[in-house]
C-alpha cells in the first residue's frame, strides 16, 4: 500500500503547477497500485483520511473552479474548514498503519507539525519513505522572514530522513544538495525525474483575435516577476505597440496586492491587460490556444511548467535561461533573455511581435519539442517506490461514509 500525502491538493481547488501535477500523479498511481490518500490537519496535528469533498477536489478540481477566483485556498485551507475536518474526518496513525513493504509518499512541501511527528512514526515500521523536491527558490532569493526561513530549512533537513528524494530538475537537485552541505546534513539518495508534459488533443489552432495576445501563467509571487513584465508591457504600449496581455494565476497575500494595484493603474490608463485569476483546466487550455506566444518572467524555478506547456501547444515562450528555466528552454522554441531587466523583456516582446521570420522559426521549434509522457513518468516513479505495477489496483482504506 502507498500512503500518499495529498495535503496540498485536496483541501481547496488551488491549482498551481505543483498541485496539478500531484493530482495527476495520484490519478495515474491509483490505476496501477493500491493508494490511500491522506492529509495533514494542523489543528489536530495529525493525518486524516479524505472525505467525499476532499476526494472530489483531488480528482476533479475543475468542478470547484466553475468561475475565476483570486484566492482559491480560501475555500478550504483556513481555520473553519480545518476545524470541520478535525471533527468529521477519520484520523490515522501512521505508526499503526504502515507495514514493512508499504510506502509513505510525500510529493509536496511541508513546514508544519509533520517536521517533528512524521519520522519518529515511520522509523518504527520499516516502510519506505519517498519525497518529491521542487525548489528552494524562496531561500535562494531571500524572500522569507527569519521564522519562515527557519521552517524551510527544517524542511530541507527533514528531507534527508527519507529513503529517496525525487528532484524535478538537475537545478533543484543541485540546490538541495548544496543546502544539505551548508546545513551540515548527511545527504540521502536523490534522483532527477522531470515533470511530464503531454500534447493536447487539439493544438496549434490559429487565433481569431484581431491583434496579438500574449499570455503569462503564474501565481502572483515575488519570484514570478510580474511587476517587471508589467513595466515592460507599459513601455511598449506607450511607444505605440498594439497587443493584449493576459495573466492567469492566483493572487497571494502581501505581494499579490502590489501586482493587482499595478494592474488597476494600467487599466485606468486604458491599457489592454486582463487578469483572469485562477481558472480551471479548460479555460487555461483555451488561453494557450488563443495566444500568439507566452512570457514567463520568473526569476527562478524548480522546473518551469508554464514554459513546457507553452511549447507543447506550439507557442514560443520568452523566459530566462538560468537554472531549471534553461533546462526546459534551451532545446528550442524559446527566446531566452535576462528576465530581470524590463528593457530586455520589452525588446524581446517587441521582437516576437514584429519579426515574423523569428516568430515562425520559434513556433516550428516549439512544435518539434518532445516531452516525456505520464506513462513513462509513472513507470519510473513506481520503480523508485519499489512497487510492482498492478494495473487496475485501487486504494481500499478510504471510508465511504465520511
Amino acid at each position: 500500500m502507498v500512503y500518499m500525502d495529498v495535503t496540498g491538493c485536496c483541501k481547496s481547488p488551488r491549482s498551481t503547477g505543483m498541485q496539478r501535477n500531484n493530482r495527476r500523479i495520484f490519478r495515474e498511481m491509483i490505476r496501477r497500485v493500491p493508494v490511500t490518500p491522506i492529509f495533514w490537519n494542523p489543528i489536530g496535528n495529525r493525518y486524516q483520511l479524505l472525505g467525499r469533498r476532499e476526494r472530489a477536489i483531488l480528482e476533479e478540481p475543475s468542478r470547484f473552479l466553475n468561475r475565476p477566483i483570486a484566492r482559491p485556498e480560501f475555500r478550504g485551507e483556513y481555520f473553519p474548514a480545518e476545524l470541520y475536518r478535525q471533527i468529521f474526518r477519520k484520523s490515522i496513525r501512521l505508526e499503526n498503519e504502515l507495514r514493512s513493504g508499504d510506502v509513505l509518499f510525500v510529493p509536496d512541501i511541508f513546514r508544519d507539525g509533520r517536521l517533528k511527528k512524521l519520522f519518529p512514526a515511520i522509523s518504527q515500521t520499516g516502510a519506505r519513505a519517498v519525497a518529491i523536491f521542487s525548489d528552494a527558490a524562496a531561500l535562494r532569493l531571500s524572500l522569507l522572514n527569519a521564522g519562515a526561513r527557519a521552517k524551510f530549512e527544517s524542511y530541507i533537513v527533514a528531507l534527508a530522513n527519507f529513503d529517496l528524494v525525487i528532484c524535478v530538475s538537475e537545478a533543484s537537485r543541485n540546490d538541495l544538495c548544496q543546502f544539505w552541505a551548508e546545513l551540515g546534513v548527511p545527504p540521502t539518495e536523490t534522483v532527477v525525474e522531470t515533470w511530464p508534459t503531454e500534447p493536447v488533443k487539439t493544438q496549434h489552432l490559429p487565433s481569431n483575435a484581431t491583434r496579438a495576445l500574449i499570455l503569462c501563467v503564474g501565481s502572483f509571487e515575488p519570484r514570478k516577476n510580474h511587476l517587471t513584465l508589467l513595466r515592460a508591457a507599459n513601455f511598449l504600449w506607450s511607444s505605440g505597440l498594439d497587443f493584449d496581455l493576459e495573466l492567469i494565476g492566483r493572487s497571494t497575500g502581501g505581494f499579490g496586492s502590489k501586482v493587482t494595484a499595478e494592474l488597476r493603474k494600467l487599466r485606468r490608463l486604458g491599457r489592454p491587460v486582463r487578469w483572469l485569476k485562477q481558472v480551471n483546466d479548460d479555460v487555461l487550455e483555451r488561453a494557450y490556444q488563443a495566444c500568439c506566444f507566452t512570457v514567463y518572467p520568473s526569476l527562478i524555478e524548480g522546473f518551469g511548467l508554464p514554459i513546457a506547456e507553452s511549447l507543447i501547444h506550439g507557442k514560443p515562450c520568452i523566459c530566462g535561461g538560468n537554472g531549471a528555466l534553461g533546462e526546459v528552454a534551451r532545446s528550442g522554441g524559446c527566446l531566452i533573455i535576462d528576465q530581470t531587466k524590463p528593457d530586455m523583456l520589452a525588446d524581446a516582446i517587441k521582437t516576437l511581435l514584429l519579426d515574423r521570420e523569428l516568430y515562425s522559426r520559434l513556433c516550428e521549434e516549439a512544435r518539434m519539442r518532445k516531452f516525456r509522457s505520464w506513462s513513462d513518468y509513472t513507470d519510473n516513479l513506481l520503480t523508485h517506490l519499489q512497487l510492482p505495477d498492478r494495473a487496475g489496483a485501487v486504494g481500499t482504506r478510504l471510508p465511504g461514509n465520511i
